[in-house]
């Protein structure tokens, strides 16, 4: 397993409870929608787990506006910064610049193309056997996601020994 994935197996570990509680919500669902139950877990602060709506992702996790997707996708593809807003701002113009300007020297951990990346991931997660759930963690510098099959808990139950 590679260290991410130790990572992320520790973090459930030390999340049981909440994992449960979202599977068992997920389990629920007789289709999916924005409103598909995902499991957000953060490695600091005073709320480390919490069951969240996929399409409310993005009022727990700083992101950036869609207008800012572009120069996003850019950067990620190479894209040097100064070339990548030279671009934006000669094909989107204002509405780049107003964006930009409304980051006030923030550092969203994640797009908006990566919020719906997130949601198509959930998708995908549902329409699974077992069913999937989404765990979107926060490291605090970035962020991952990844799919936890909801009969997970059941599987790890200890078994009762005689005594």
């Amino acid at each position: 397993m590679d260290d991410l994935g130790a990572r992320h197996e520790h973090l459930l570990e030390s999340h049981h409870g909440a994992l449960c509680q979202a599977a068992e919500r997920l389990l629920e669902e007789t289709g999916w929608s924005l409103a598909t139950p995902a499991l957000l877990l953060r490695t600091a602060g005073p709320l480390l787990s919490q069951v969240v709506a996929v399409g409310d992702l993005g009022r727990w996790i700083q992101h950036l506006g869609p207008d800012l997707d572009a120069f996003v996708r850019l950067r990620r593809q190479g894209v040097d910064v100064g070339e990548a807003y030279a671009r934006c701002r000669a094909v989107e113009g204002e509405t780049f610049l107003g964006a930009w300007e409304a980051l006030g020297g923030t550092r969203p951990l994640v797009s908006h193309d990566d919020l719906n990346q997130f949601a198509v991931l959930s998708q995908q997660g549902f329409s699974r056997s077992p069913r999937n759930l989404l765990v979107v963690v926060n490291w605090g510098d970035r962020v991952t996601a990844f799919l936890v099959a909801c009969d997970r808990q059941r599987k790890r139950r200890p078994t009762a020994r005689p005594g």
